[in-house]
């Protein structure tokens, strides 16, 4: 990455994972299975790290379910961030905590800091503010999302890889192992994916070839 690091963000640590599986409950049950049977699938295939999200969950259920998430991770040694709620990151004992675009400034964050990001500005405020990693999103049309964007492609994530300095990236949105090798050649740290592992036919097979992808540094052929 070509700009040099800020003061804001000398430091920085601990190294983001070069996976995220974010949580999408509503997904899971399209595809016959709840929450925790896809992150321990997930688990099971290597995934380093798994976001709570499910924000529109009430707050005790919220926090049932980051319960009985927290003791996978642990089991599996990988980590648990949680969406836009450090108290609960804390009760957890969570690896860090993530924040959307429009989220206030944590004032304590929990180890990793991350922000959503979509555009330059934004990936500029989440420097400054000493994020950990920024995911930028939509790089490509999102199934889980429809019509979210505008849509960043291999062009607008170099463009806020360049944007970034040393604030390392997640890919999100539409990310998936036949395109997983572009946002690695744009630049970015990693990805992230909630739907492709949420709804997948196979979690377990879909995060392997997400990871396996990943490593190689090349795209499957799309059959």
């Amino acid at each position: 990455m070509s700009e040099p690091a800020g003061p804001s963000s000398v430091g920085r640590s601990p190294v983001p994972p070069t996976l995220v599986v974010i949580t999408d409950r509503h997904a899971a049950a399209r595809a016959g299975r709840c929450v925790p049977q896809v992150v321990a699938a997930a688990l099971d295939a290597g995934a380093p790290a798994i976001l709570l999200r499910d924000k529109d969950l009430p707050a005790a259920a919220r926090r049932s379910l980051g319960a009985e998430l927290a003791s996978l991770v642990d089991d599996a040694g990988a980590r648990l961030l949680v969406s836009s709620d450090v108290r609960l990151a804390r009760e957890l004992g969570a690896a860090g905590v993530h924040l959307a675009a429009d989220d206030p400034p944590c004032p304590a964050p929990v180890g990793l800091l991350g922000r959503s990001c979509h555009d330059r500005d934004e990936v500029a405020a989440a420097r400054a503010e000493g994020a950990s990693y920024a995911f930028v999103s939509p790089v490509a049309a999102s199934g889980s999302k429809p019509g979210y964007g505008p849509v960043l492609g291999p062009a607008g994530v170099r463009e806020l890889v360049d944007a970034a300095g040393d604030l390392p990236l997640l890919a999100l949105g539409g990310v998936t192992p036949v395109n997983a090798a572009r946002w690695r050649e744009a630049g970015v740290h990693g990805l992230a994916v909630m739907g492709g592992v949420m709804g997948a036919v196979d979690p377990m097979a879909m995060v392997r070839t997400l990871l396996d992808t990943w490593a190689a540094g090349s795209e499957p052929c799309d059959r």
